[in-house]
């Protein structure tokens, strides 16, 4: 058993800091308690050092609600995927355990270093998280903001309530939140309308049956041969004389009054988690949530052309015409309703040096869709003799159709989970792992074309082993430092959609105190979610879409939906890293790491129709008799293969720039009041994708995304990405900026005999935020206490990346409003703490 491990395992200190009751907040009247302890970490991770403490005053300067929306920053800044978390130094199997305790209930977070996920049954190579939690908590935590957009016409409103009570391994939280944005159409931003081939208008236009010329008597009386006509406005009969003004005219469509670049939602989330010690080894964690979203997208007019004869009593016309006509008084709507519901539990016990936990869960979503479109004319388009074409009534025959899908999902799970020592080596502990799990999908749709089902299982098994093999503190090999070899192997039985297997190796190597470096290798295969297998089929028609054969933005049909041919993924990453902490007072560390990613049978959304694209999927692009494109099947495919290659660096830093401070109270010592520091807090990271390539079918040519191919319609892959923040702050007052950098990328669009180059260009981002804790401010006021506001600017110089063409010109697709439709918005937000 390892020095300072309780008879239980947990090895785990009486977390004290600020154990007084009531609300944990940043306020300047936060009273100092200093508890020592040893360290609260499991058995597992007891020697492995403290990569980066985030206190609170650091905690405070990220200026989040939430600790999963703080461990998101994090591990954003640290470039980490999947991190293991721990409570109070225990593990939890479901992060939404501890996501939404308020951030002031936080004593501090650690980081440990890559590899040690690895030790308490988390994935190969990643860092672990430990958040330590205030001893004793009881608050009420009420947000309330207004985020608008500077250009007008979008807000987002929000709302949430977290109650939480913390008394030592026990905890319950509840949270209530929700959410309403609304619609940001196409007219309420510098949008260039898309042209039309048909010119449909609520007043209406007039174009030729046949031919190019609507009515050789019109063309006399106008001096002209006129090919189409915009109809007055507000007459409903008409002589040839009086649309001599409306000559090779069109009126307007006014579409995109009517067509969303943003729909509106409104969320609503409703969830309750937390801890209960039943024994000294044993704990039960414990979470469920429910969840409802709504979405609205408005899709454009209902249009049709109909055909006015020569016999019809109120025509002008001395040869038969069309009239084209949308109807705004009944837009098309697309809407989604999804509701789903979670519910987890886990047994967490120690004893003697392992652990084992046994977790069950289960998740259920249902998503119901329903689009409206353009509908076909019963019995025909042509106007009866005896009615008035001009009268306005016609708009309202338009037939609009509606289609509606459905789809749930079911999957209980249950899993578990042992670790603990098996012998004593020369350089330490020897250390395995096992896992077995189940987990039931049931899946079902319904759509227009009937009923289908899905259902598999997977049956896991897993094991591994962490082998220290040289020793500063056992004395073997010392002046190698400590190094670690940790292996681990899995397979996932799917019944009859096969198996598969997963294999990791990893060494890490602490050659000093302060450097660490660190290699893994593993090879992993991936099942498809049921989704991207069974899902009903969705029609959403008026779609902007650019078709690189033309260069031209028309309106199409995507369809989106299940695809049963798809493969199962198969992924090997190996990565090398190297971290220095050299200045561990002021959180100093440099990290660089180097990956390649070999990814085969990759799934992917379907690409833009390039000549390599439309060889390789020629039945998911459907284009009229002139050659317009006119459908597009979305339904995600399998890519050969992608090969990947990236160097990141990071950077981060915490200095303080004054000392903390204790102000004397009235009785003394016992209400002296603490004065946080002023801190500045600097994190930086740049990626370099060196290389990023991907063959789409076997047979076809590789694709160089960072040389102008693509996969998506999205455009190539950039070659550099940097990411930056800087924070000044004392306690909860203080201002954070955080930078976006994205490099240049290009699409290569066009045929072989007519190609053309789509350029993005770089674009960069600034956020910035202020914010303030109110009791820092007004020390005295009572309504200040447990008080804060923020103000926040998001891309504060409203950036848009810019998409040209060989020649300069922006295609229609890629306006720059289509890219980021939002742009600069501020937001207010008031928080108080009961």
């Amino acid at each position: 058993m390892m020095a300072g491990m309780t008879s239980s395992g947990w090895a785990l200190e009486n977390v004290g800091t600020a154990s007084t009751e009531g609300s944990a907040t940043y306020s300047a009247d936060q009273t100092l308690i200093i508890v020592t302890g040893t360290r609260a970490i499991v058995a597992a991770l007891q020697d492995v050092p403290v990569e980066q403490t985030y206190d609170e005053d650091s905690v405070a300067s990220y200026n989040v609600s939430t600790t999963g929306e703080l461990l998101d920053e994090i591990r954003n800044e640290n470039g980490d995927s999947d991190p293991a978390i721990l409570v109070n130094g225990r593990p939890i199997t479901d992060p939404s355990n501890i996501s939404d305790i308020p951030v002031e209930a936080i004593a501090r977070v650690e980081t440990l270093p890559r590899g040690s996920a690895q030790r308490v049954n988390g994935a190969a190579g990643q860092r672990t998280y430990n958040i330590v939690l205030r001893n004793r908590v009881r608050s009420a935590t009420l947000t309330a903001s207004r985020e608008t957009a500077t250009e007008g016409g979008w807000n987002n409103n929000k709302g949430e309530m977290l109650l939480t009570y913390i008394k030592g391994q026990d905890r319950i939280n509840l949270t209530i939140r929700g959410a309403r944005s609304g619609d940001l159409f196409e007219s309420e931003r510098d949008f260039i309308p898309r042209q039309e081939s048909i010119p449909y208008s609520v007043w209406g236009n007039i174009t030729p049956v046949s031919g190019l010329e609507i009515d050789p008597q019109l063309s006399a009386l106008a001096g002209q041969r006129i090919n189409f006509l915009a109809l007055p406005h507000g007459q409903t009969s008409f002589q040839l004389s009086d649309l001599v003004a409306g000559a090779n005219q069109l009126n307007p469509s006014n579409q995109s009054f009517y067509r969303t670049l943003r729909g509106s939602s409104r969320p609503i989330d409703i969830a309750a988690a937390g801890n209960k010690e039943l024994a000294p080894w044993l704990s039960l964690q414990f979470s469920g949530r429910v969840n409802w979203t709504d979405t609205e997208n408005y899709n454009g007019l209902p249009s049709a052309r109909f055909l006015i004869p020569t016999s019809n009593a109120f025509t002008p016309f001395s040869t038969p015409v069309y009239i084209a006509l949308n109807d705004p008084d009944r837009p098309l709507r697309s809407a989604s309703s999804t509701k789903s519901h979670s519910v987890s539990a886990a047994f967490n016990a120690a004893w003697g040096g392992w652990r084992a936990i046994l977790s069950g869960r289960w998740d259920y979503r249902h998503l119901a869709y329903r689009s409206q479109l353009t509908g076909s004319l019963v019995g025909g388009s042509t106007v009866a003799s005896t009615q008035n074409p001009f009268d306005g009534s016609l708009a309202g025959l338009i037939p609009i159709g509606t289609r509606s899908t459905r789809s749930r999902n079911s999957t209980p799970q249950v899993t578990l989970d042992l670790d603990g020592p098996l012998f004593q080596n020369w350089a330490g502990t020897v250390r395995v792992s096992a896992g077995l799990g189940a987990t039931w999908i049931n899946y079902d749709a319904e759509d227009s074309s009937g009923e289908r089902a899905f259902s598999r299982h997977e049956y896991l098994a897993k094991a591994g082993i962490s082998i220290p093999l040289t020793s500063r503190e056992e004395g073997f090999l010392p002046i190698l430092g400590d190094i670690d070899l940790a292996l681990d192997a899995g397979t996932v039985d799917l019944g009859r959609y096969g198996n598969l297997k997963r294999r990791g190796i990893e060494l890490d190597w602490e050659m000093l105190d302060w450097l660490r470096f660190s290699a893994g290798s593993v090879r992993t295969e991936r099942a498809i979610a049921p989704e991207l297998l069974a899902a009903p089929e969705v029609i959403s028609p008026n779609v902007p879409y650019f078709d690189p054969l033309t260069g031209e933005t028309v309106d199409v049909t995507l369809v989106y939906g299940g695809a049963a041919s798809l493969r199962n993924e198969s992924l090997r990453s190996r990565t090398l890293a190297l971290t220095a902490n050299p200045l561990r007072k002021y959180n100093f560390q440099f990290d660089v790491s180097y990956s390649t990613d070999d990814l085969r049978n990759q799934l992917g959304a379907l690409p833009s129709p390039s000549t390599a694209i439309v060889a390789a999927f020629p039945d998911r692009f459907q284009r009229n008799a002139s050659g317009t494109l006119i459908l597009v099947d979305n339904r995600s495919v399998n890519f050969a293969r992608q090969q990947t290659e990236q160097l990141r660096f990071g950077l981060r830093f915490a200095i303080p720039l004054t000392r903390s401070t204790l102000m004397p109270g009235k009785t003394g010592l016992a209400s002296s009041r603490r004065t946080p520091p002023l801190k500045l807090q600097v994190t930086a990271s740049h990626s370099i994708l060196l290389k990023n390539t991907t063959v789409i079918r076997e047979g076809l040519p590789e694709i160089d995304l960072l040389k102008g191919g693509a996969i998506g319609i999205a455009g190539g892959q950039q070659r550099h990405a940097t990411n930056a923040s800087v924070a000044l702050n004392r306690g909860g007052t203080g201002l954070r900026f955080d930078l976006r950098r994205r490099g240049a990328s290009y699409l290569s669009v066009g045929s072989p005999t007519d190609p053309d180059m789509l350029s993005f260009a770089p674009l960069t981002t600034v956020d910035f935020q202020l914010y303030a804790d109110l009791a820092q401010i007004f020390p005295n006021g009572r309504m200040a206490k447990g008080a804060k506001i923020t103000v926040a600017f998001d891309n504060i110089s409203n950036q848009r990346q810019r998409v040209t063409n060989l020649l300069g010109e922006i295609p229609q697709a890629y306006q720059p409003v289509r890219r980021d439709p939002i742009g600069r918005t501020v937001m207010i937000e008031l928080r108080k703490i009961f």
